[in-house]
């Protein structure tokens, strides 16, 4: 069996010409685990295009290889082709943007590209969950970091790409354990980034970063722990 695709995109993506025409080399559930709290929006990437094919969407294209999404609600559970409604929930490119997502949305999203002779699927995991109560974030959707006493230390808004204009400054706000605070001069902001200039011990606990997308809040929470410094 000959792959028909054209030899420039050779150099971009691994045809496996030996595959079936009617299978589909799976990669099962991606690394990556997209998790966020209800009412933000969320960006799906299909993950072939960042680590399993040398191509991006728009050579897969011209290679004649359509994208296909389907939904399920856990491994080995039936997935059902996914209907765009185009307004809280569209396919763009490589991806789907929810704006903003629901409890519903939370499941694996597999992401196809195929023809009549080539078939490739991975799936993506999206949990989506409430706030804990009287708190800002999810406990289970923390990122975490670890600091030396009297040492410097920047903590990371994370994952906030998608969300920020290009050519343009992100207006980030920041909070610890959910409120605003008067920070100290020690304490500087850098984009994206809260930067400790000497650790205290009193800086353990959450921090919060917000920034505004549309008319949505994007919010990401870090647990900061605070070590003795070992000679």
């Amino acid at each position: 069996m000959h792959c028909r695709i054209t030899i420039s995109l050779l150099m971009y993506i691994y045809i496996f010409c030996f595959l079936a025409a009617d299978g589909c080399t799976d990669w099962s559930v991606d690394y990556k685990k997209y998790q966020v709290l209800v009412g933000e929006p969320v960006r799906i990437k299909c993950a072939l295009f960042y680590g399993y094919i040398r191509a991006n969407y728009t050579l897969a294209q011209s290679a004649g290889l359509s994208l296909m999404w389907y939904k399920s609600t856990g491994p080995g559970d039936f997935e059902e082709p996914i209907a765009f409604d185009g307004i809280r929930m569209s396919k763009e490119e490589d991806s789907i943007w929810f704006r903003p997502t629901v409890t519903e949305d939370s499941g694996l999203y597999a992401c196809v590209i195929r023809n009549s002779t080539y078939c490739m699927k991975v799936s993506i995991a999206l949990a989506v969950g409430d706030n804990d109560t009287g708190f800002c974030y999810n406990s289970k959707m923390k990122y975490f970091e670890k600091a030396e006493l009297s040492k410097s230390k920047e903590i990371l808004c994370p994952e906030i790409e998608d969300f920020i204009m290009p050519y343009r400054e992100p207006e980030i706000k920041w909070y610890k354990e959910c409120k605003a605070k008067t920070w100290r001069p020690s304490i500087i902001f850098k984009r994206d980034t809260l930067v400790i200039r000497e650790v205290r011990e009193d800086d353990i606990g959450n921090y919060t970063c917000e920034l505004k997308y549309g008319g949505f809040l994007v919010r990401r929470t870090t647990e900061l722990t605070v070590t003795a410094v070992y000679l």
